[in-house]
């Protein structure tokens, strides 16, 4: 059984059309399993950004905002990559030929 919290919201008359018109167009009859997937879809949304900006602002790496948003290492460099954000720096290409001239 899942447990779910209790959220009450009140919403303007505009964007209450909007919610009936695309559940009309959609067929949905769940308004709150519609809502839920809809602020679902949004939350994950403003995650990214979230975690993007945190990696852009070197404060969160790669792999850790990969991980916070549960998405694939490669999905997240992809996703930096869309955005224009770099994450291999001057700092980290030094470290690499360092290691490459070790041997």
């Amino acid at each position: 059984m899942i447990i779910m919290g209790v959220l009450s919201v009140r919403i303007d008359k505009e964007l209450e059309e909007k919610l009936d018109f695309l559940m009309k167009k959609r067929q949905v009859v769940d308004k709150s399993a519609y809502v839920r997937q809809l602020l679902n879809k949004s939350i994950a949304s403003e995650l990214v950004d979230y975690v993007c900006n945190e990696i852009k602002l070197g404060k969160m790496s790669t792999w850790k905002g990969a991980e916070t948003v549960n998405m694939s290492l490669r999905a997240m460099m992809k996703e930096l990559a869309a955005r224009n954000i770099m994450t291999y720096d001057e700092i980290a290409l030094n470290e690499d030929l360092e290691f490459v001239k070790r041997d």
